[in-house]
């Protein structure tokens, strides 16, 4: 046996360890020089906070415009400010309530990049409620919904409860949609199962409910007078109540300690 076949076992042995170190001490510059990882800590209950404030702000600003020009008019206040005005699209409410919804659809883009790493079915209902609040972010700021009234009325009978019949539509959308997340809702438990429920039944009692009612009294009375004013009011309240309810209910899904951590490599 000749001498090199001897030491040619060690001679690979060797050259082995030093690949690993060279490489180990490429991770460790790597880790020490490279492109840092930046966190941004968001206390939840002060985002909370500031958006419940703003909603509250800009409820009382309509009410109390509504109730000036109705039960003061010798105030001499008769010329609403409509960007102020909760029934009017193109406004700070509705801009307001829009942002919100996109929000709710970034938030669930971001639980839905994290559950499909649990596989392609866990993780598709949080993609399809993504895509839901970011058509009705762009329903809310361009009222694709009031283009669906005006083509249906011009086409069936309204009246009534249906007076605004975009409301039937979406009234099919609802329950097949409940009938579809079924599974999904009742996967949670405890406050995050009251949350997720709550905060779509109070935004449908708005959205659909109250507009159902506010339609009556419109056909009737039209919608120049206090009542139709304050049913309008109470539906935008509940609207922007199921929107604040469900974020809160999704950033609980993300939160940690009672603070949500967004990472950025």
């Amino acid at each position: 046996m000749s001498l090199a076949t001897v030491f040619q076992p060690a001679r690979r042995k060797s050259a082995a360890a030093e690949a690993a170190a060279v490489q180990a001490e490429a991770q460790r510059l790597a880790a020490q020089y490279g492109q840092p990882t930046r966190a941004i800590t968001v206390p939840v209950g002060a985002l909370m906070g500031l958006l419940c404030a703003a909603v509250a702000t800009v409820i009382l600003l309509s009410l109390v415009q509504d109730l000036l020009i109705y039960l003061a008019p010798e105030a001499g206040f008769t010329d609403r400010i409509w960007r102020l005005d909760l029934d009017t699209e193109q406004s700070l409410p509705t801009w307001l309530s829009s942002g919100i919804m996109l929000i709710c659809a970034l938030t669930l883009l971001a639980l839905w990049a994290q559950a499909k790493q649990e596989g392609f079915m866990k993780a598709l209902p949080w993609l399809l409620l993504s895509g839901a609040f970011l058509f009705l972010s762009l329903d809310e700021s361009i009222s694709l919904h009031e283009l669906m009234s005006a083509a249906l009325g011009a086409r069936v009978d309204k009246g009534g409860l249906f007076y605004f019949i975009w409301t039937v539509p979406a009234l099919i959308a609802c329950v097949l949609g409940l009938a579809c997340f079924l599974p999904f809702i009742l996967s949670f438990r405890g406050i995050d199962r009251a949350l997720l429920l709550g905060s779509a039944i109070v935004f449908l009692a708005g959205a659909i409910g109250m507009e159902m009612i506010g339609g009556s009294v419109a056909e009737v009375a039209g919608i120049d007078n206090l009542r139709y004013r304050l049913l309008s009011t109470t539906e935008e309240t509940l609207e922007f109540a199921g929107l604040l309810l469900f974020l809160l209910f999704l950033l609980r899904q993300l939160r940690s300690h009672k603070r949500l951590t967004l990472r950025f490599e």
